[in-house]
């Protein structure tokens, strides 16, 4: 013979009792009478064959079954809730428009992956170019929105993540030593952290020269290992062949903080957009993931 199959109202009546402590505040918060929630209950205890509730004049209790019962009960009503919002994510479709700065693409693949999975119907364009240019292409609407570094006195958009800029050198390099400091940075008036460096440097009045410049940090990286030049960085990029030089024992100047900014369009947003920007949001700020993911972001 079947097992008959648990009613998930039933379930969600039983799990409203346990967690307010009484039929009544229940019945309020499940929008029944209390008579309802109580037959809810029965037919559950019935289905089940157990008592899952101890009642006592003064309180309450779930029993030994009772107990034990609640931790499925939540555990099917969550998979409930899941299931509906996937199949409605799964009804999200569209295009959405995403840019990221100049090599930052290579760097978000477990996001864009996560979300090419959640909504298989969405087209995704996801466009490549310097900061600046991507903050001028939001505010155009030709893109939806845009992860971009800035400094943090500047305005606008929403900070995902703020991070402090340091110098940085290959291991046993004395490329610090040099005057004009040699660097690697990027193009004059594409990038907050050649002019937070540079600013910095002025201000202290050591000399400098660029001494090789790129919009791609891997290509301003290896300029960097083969010991030519410094260059400044957030901490997420520097890996094991980089190091991090320590201002007060190189005699550089400390370096301000930079934001990771998320910039949208002000036009309408569509459910596709919102979705994505959602879910960046998510990932930066509250899973922590952020420096595995997205391990060498610049500009």
């Amino acid at each position: 013979m079947r097992a008959p199959v648990l009613d998930l109202k039933a379930l969600q009546s039983f799990v409203a009792i346990v967690e307010s402590g009484s039929f009544t505040a229940a019945a309020k918060q499940m929008n029944y009478s209390q008579s309802a929630i109580s037959m809810q209950l029965q037919r559950l205890e019935e289905s089940l064959d157990v008592a899952l509730l101890a009642r006592t004049s003064r309180q309450l209790k779930p029993t030994r079954a009772g107990r034990e019962a609640l931790g499925y009960a939540r555990e099917m009503l969550r998979l409930n809730a899941e299931l509906r919002e996937r199949l409605s994510d799964s009804e999200i479709a569209g295009k959405v428009r995403l840019g990221l700065p100049a090599d930052f693409a290579l760097y978000l693949p477990e996001t864009l992956a996560l979300f090419a999975e959640r909504y298989p119907q969405v087209e995704m364009e996801v466009r490549s170019e310097l900061s600046v240019t991507l903050v001028k292409q939001v505010t155009a609407c030709e893109i939806d929105m845009a992860i971009v570094t800035r400094e943090s006195s500047a305005r606008g958009g929403k900070q995902l993540r703020r991070e402090p800029l340091v110098w940085v050198a290959a291991p046993g390099s004395g490329a610090y030593l040099r005057r004009p400091l040699p660097l690697a940075v990027w193009p004059q008036g594409s990038c907050a952290f050649r002019s937070a460096a540079t600013a910095a440097l002025d201000r202290a009045g050591i000399a400098w020269r660029s001494a090789y410049e790129n919009q791609a940090f891997g290509a301003l990286r290896a300029t960097v290992i083969a010991g030519l030049a410094v260059t400044v960085a957030i901490p997420s990029m520097v890996d094991s062949e980089l190091r991090i030089l320590q201002p007060e024992e190189v005699g550089l100047p400390e370096l301000p903080t930079i934001d990771i900014r998320l910039y949208r369009s002000t036009g309408r947003a569509t459910l596709a957009a919102t979705s994505l920007a959602d879910l960046i949001v998510e990932r930066v700020q509250n899973i922590g993931s952020y420096l595995r993911d997205m391990p060498a972001l610049g500009r």
